[in-house]
């Protein structure tokens, strides 16, 4: 019997080393397309040009003598274009005149998939004066996310049937919309041809990196709005882990922001001038990359009061890169990377052939997760140094920002990081008390932690802020969390950019299929592609020049694929005991 299963394992590894398996999905959105590096350790990533994709649509007003499920959803035809383009000009048709002066759609979104279902019934109020008759017609629909006035993202069960009440009342023969919620309602297959996905970038609470805030804006005024969202507050989730200066009362005085020949044209109020410089040069700062998708050379013109402000942000150094990340395993007792076609060993880690887990760096070494549950220390050249963590058995490990190596307690209670010699058991004010975390990966710029977290009150991905000195050593975590999935026992995940993240559900029965997503966090997920064999390890970094998702599956083969995520997995090495990124 033990022959014939490795009879059957050697079989199955020669098909895999033959098969690369075709995906089938769409384009993430992020903010940038991933390729060449430009030089040295950093990765400076260029702009995607989004508004070649969008669709316009042209809904109609309301037709004479229309019933007033017609009117309701006619409203629901015409939303969509009030958010890309026509600033609801149509949508209004469908309104009362008082309701349409009250309404603001720009006040949230709700977002839906299937066909709603459009039914009337009785109001039991009396009709207004002056009207002929009134009645409610009840939408039900699958909600599967939602937007605050802020654009912040939160994603919903889509098993949650969820009814709207809109109240009509008939006057002069014809039926319209009298009463209703501020806010739009629109399909997931809308979504994102009508609003955009904007970095709105923060500074980190150590002053050295930029932090994107992710929001989602109408595209027809998504500059104006973006400026706004600068001048505001960072997400409440990321407190602690950016800084949140005074503004003093700038605001924007416009209602747009034109493009003059290719420049972004900002005007603001009389307050610009009372704000310090440095704090004036930072807003300038991210303001330019806000507006330019990271990009600092973004031609921008920005006035306070008439005055010009345009190069306040000249001496400011700070960009968006993402560090180049090595992907590492382990092979035969050797930590090998796979920065290149051709595997290369870089250290000698003998006795973790049982190994779950690995968290490496060439410059500074790294730990490895034993078979027994304890983090053994590895220097640059992959030897022992120790158990870390006093010896305390993990759950799980993963690689930091810069070196970091962080870990998971076994209870999935707390989270532990090493920098340098220095150990810090950190604590999740948010996490529910029947919750546990099961795996945790931490973003490029290291001021954001992704974390998958199963129990009854919390289930799914959270995402929340890491809090950092001046000296960029990790004080704290955020005292909030966001959800950005709802997804069902996530074991896996992993940034696999600056805004995207890929995670992995387990199957919940022995004869179910691992389940892989992609998202821009936060934002609507996507179905991920993964190879037929268990996936039992996740990482996302440098393989051949280029970024690259990567896994391990349960017959010890790391396979990869690049750029957007679409097309074929090639296998990276074989026989591999554990895999994990710099």
């Amino acid at each position: 019997m033990r022959g014939n299963r490795r009879n059957t394992r050697i079989w199955r590894l020669a098909v895999a080393a033959l098969t690369a398996m075709s995906c089938c999905i769409g384009l993430a959105a992020c903010a940038s397309p991933l390729g060449l590096p430009v030089s040295g350790l950093v990765q400076t990533l260029a702009p995607d040009e989004q508004e070649a994709q969008r669709v316009y649509t042209n809904p109609e007003g309301p037709a004479q003598d229309a019933q007033p499920e017609g009117i309701v959803q006619g409203f629901y035809d015409a939303m969509p274009a009030g958010v890309q383009s026509d600033g609801y000009r149509v949508a209004q048709q469908f309104l009362t005149s008082s309701a349409a002066g009250g309404w603001n759609g720009d006040a949230s979104a709700v977002i839906y998939t299937g066909t709603p279902d459009f039914r009337r019934r009785a109001n039991t109020m009396s009709a207004p004066q002056g009207a002929e008759s009134s009645l409610i017609v009840e939408v039900s629909l699958q909600v599967v996310g939602t937007l605050d006035a802020h654009g912040v993202y939160t994603p919903d069960d889509s098993a949650k049937t969820s009814k709207i009440d809109y109240t009509l009342i008939k006057t002069k023969g014809q039926w319209r919309i009298s009463s209703l919620e501020n806010g739009v309602v629109v399909s997931s297959a809308d979504f994102e041809q009508i609003f955009r996905q904007v970095s709105v970038y923060q500074v980190s609470s150590s002053g050295s990196q930029l932090v994107p805030d992710v929001r989602w804006l109408s595209w027809r005024n998504w500059r104006a709005r973006a400026v706004g969202e600068v001048l505001s507050r960072a997400s409440d989730w990321l407190a602690g882990a950016v800084e949140q200066q005074d503004m003093h009362g700038v605001a924007i005085t416009a209602d747009s922001v034109p493009i003059h020949n290719g420049t972004a044209v900002v005007t603001l109020n009389q307050a610009m001038g009372s704000l310090p410089n440095e704090v004036r040069a930072m807003l300038v700062h991210r303001i330019r990359l806000t507006l330019g998708d990271g990009n600092t050379q973004y031609s921008l013109k920005i006035t306070g009061d008439g005055v010009d402000y345009s190069d306040a942000d000249e001496n400011v150094r700070l960009d968006v890169n993402v560090p180049k990340v090595n992907v590492y395993t382990l092979t035969g007792g050797h930590v090998v990377s796979l920065a290149s076609s051709s595997p290369l060993r870089v250290g000698e880690a003998y006795g973790f052939d049982d190994a779950e887990g690995l968290a490496f760096s060439a410059s500074v070494g790294g730990a490895v997760l034993r078979g027994d549950d304890v983090v053994e220390c590895l220097t640059k050249d992959g030897a022992s140094c120790g158990e870390m963590f006093d010896g305390t058995p993990m759950r799980s490990i993963t690689a930091g920002f810069s070196g970091e190596v962080w870990a998971v307690s076994a209870d999935g209670r707390n989270l532990y990081v090493r920098q340098g010699s220095k150990e810090t058991e950190l604590s999740m004010p948010w996490l529910a008390s029947d919750s546990s975390v099961t795996a945790v990966t931490v973003s490029p710029e290291g001021s954001r932690l992704a974390v998958a977290v199963s129990g009854e009150t919390m289930s799914g991905v959270v995402v929340t802020g890491v809090v950092r000195n001046d000296a960029d050593t990790v004080t704290g975590l955020a005292r909030t969390a966001a959800t950005v999935s709802v997804a069902k026992n996530v074991s896996l995940l992993t940034f696999y950019d600056d805004l995207s993240l890929v995670y992995i559900a387990v199957p919940q029965n022995a004869n179910g299929q691992q389940e892989g997503y992609r998202q821009t966090a936060p934002g609507p997920a996507k179905t991920q592609c993964l190879p037929d064999d268990r996936v039992v390890a996740l990482a996302a970094g440098q393989i051949s020049q280029y970024r690259r998702l990567a896994v391990l599956d349960d017959l010890g083969i790391v396979r990869s694929v690049s750029g957007s995520l679409d097309g074929s997995w090639s296998i990276a090495d074989s026989q591999v005991t554990a895999l994990g990124a710099q």
